[in-house]
């Protein structure tokens, strides 16, 4: 007698939508179960490393991995498509191509850009949330970098992760060009420190590496509009520029949901410590979309690492449910162990337990992060370094073991590289 397939249904290739996808294919039975994964774009993104893409340190086919790779030999049917809506009541999603049903539905579809209604924001200024973006910046500055002898102002509104990573970039791009004289990038940012929500160590020792690259930060700035070419602040200052791009703020992926489920002001929808929505216990998010308080009443922040720990999460909770009928026990709890930023193509500053790093191993713990990341796709979670998304003592103590032992073959490859070009 054959029995209907449970269909799971991911909405979202990115950091979230892929890692659960292939960790669910290494948990659940093929026989009774359907994973189905649905994206715009037939590859993943490496989000965290964009601003490269805009800085010409990195080109855009070196970010995109074809889903296709990540799945290959998983159970996961990928649907390259645009959604259109979500109808919960009948457990349907609506795409270009037609219709579909689920059984469970997991929605990661990530964030957008939020201009805060300033008048102009969205017409004059250029984002930077995918890869496409990064490259239409980098088209600009590379003709920007060609005009000698012409004055230019670069401008970010913005000085979280992502504008401090793309301005540290860009400036270093333009140093090494030999109209650097004439070219300055400038972060305008509406607090008054950079990195919002970072260590106050991390913030001073990055603030210092941005001003050594010559860039100008304006904190307290608030922008009242823009129009093309100007930026006019709202303490009377107007500043002139050849190229604005926006990366003051992010909000929720507009999804069209009928009926309608609950969503904060930024359009993140708003999930319980399980992940799941408050209307439909059978309607999950997790990713930038997901709006879920941590154990302290705080809102967890739209971080990659934060999104790959809910994906694991939400794996082992989804297959307990299918192959036990067991209820999740344990609700979702995490603790941000290191937070990294780039500060140029090769240049790294963060925390780590409470203790600020740089250089080499700063370099080497966000290696060691991007490499752990890659195996967990390719094994559906399986691999030993997946413990470095696990909160027990153990799993840290293997990730630590394993990130001692990256080290030491790193610092082994360090000295054989420098061995070699003494030899030369």
């Amino acid at each position: 007698m054959s029995t209907t397939k449970k269909r799971i249904v991911i909405l979202g290739a990115g950091y979230a939508g892929i890692f659960l996808s292939t960790n669910l294919s290494s948990k659940l039975d093929k026989d009774s179960n359907e994973i189905i994964l649905i994206d715009r774009n037939n590859y993943h993104q490496l989000m965290q490393e964009i601003h490269l893409v805009a800085s010409g340190f990195r080109t855009a086919e070196q970010l995109k991995i074809p889903i296709s790779s990540l799945i290959q030999g998983k159970n996961v049917h990928f649907i390259q498509d645009d959604i259109k809506r979500i109808v919960p009541d009948k457990n349907l999603i609506s795409l270009n191509s037609g219709d579909i049903k689920y059984d469970e539905l997991v929605v990661c579809l990530g964030s957008s850009t939020k201009y805060f209604n300033i008048p102009g924001a969205d017409k004059y200024t250029l984002p930077i949330r995918s890869i496409y973006d990064a490259s239409i910046i980098h088209d600009h500055i590379s003709k920007i970098i060609s005009e000698e002898n012409i004055k230019h102002n670069i401008v970010i509104v913005g000085a979280g992760a992502t504008g401090v990573s793309l301005g540290s970039a860009l400036a270093e791009t333009i140093n090494a060009s030999p109209n650097k004289s004439n070219i300055k990038v400038n972060i305008i940012e509406a607090t008054s420190t950079i990195l919002p929500g970072w260590d106050i160590r991390v913030k001073n020792r990055t603030e210092e590496i941005l001003k050594d690259k010559g860039i100008r930060i304006f904190h307290n700035s608030l922008v009242e509009r823009v129009e093309e070419h100007t930026l006019f602040l709202k303490d009377g200052l107007e500043i002139n520029s050849s190229l604005i791009i926006w990366t003051a703020g992010v909000r929720g992926y507009n999804i069209d949901i009928e009926p309608t489920i609950d969503k904060t002001n930024d359009g993140r929808i708003i999930v319980n410590e399980y992940c799941q929505t408050n209307q439909y216990k059978n309607i999950y998010s997790i990713g930038d979309l997901a709006a879920m308080k941590n154990s302290k009443g705080i809102l967890y922040p739209p971080l990659a690492q934060i999104a790959v720990r809910q994906a694991r999460y939400l794996a082992d909770n989804i297959a307990e449910y299918y192959i036990e009928g067991n209820n999740p026990k344990e609700k979702f709890d995490y603790e941000i162990k290191a937070q990294i930023i780039s500060v140029g193509s090769d240049e790294y500053v963060g925390l780590l337990n409470n203790y600020v790093v740089s250089g080499d191993l700063a370099k080497m713990i966000d290696e060691f992060t991007k490499q752990t990341y890659m195996k967990s796709l390719k094994t559906g979670g399986k691999n030993i370094s997946v413990n470095l998304y696990e909160n027990d003592f153990f799993s840290q103590v293997m990730a630590g073991i394993t990130f001692a032992g990256f080290t030491f073959f790193k610092g082994l490859e360090k000295l054989h590289n420098s061995l070699r070009k003494e030899e030369k």
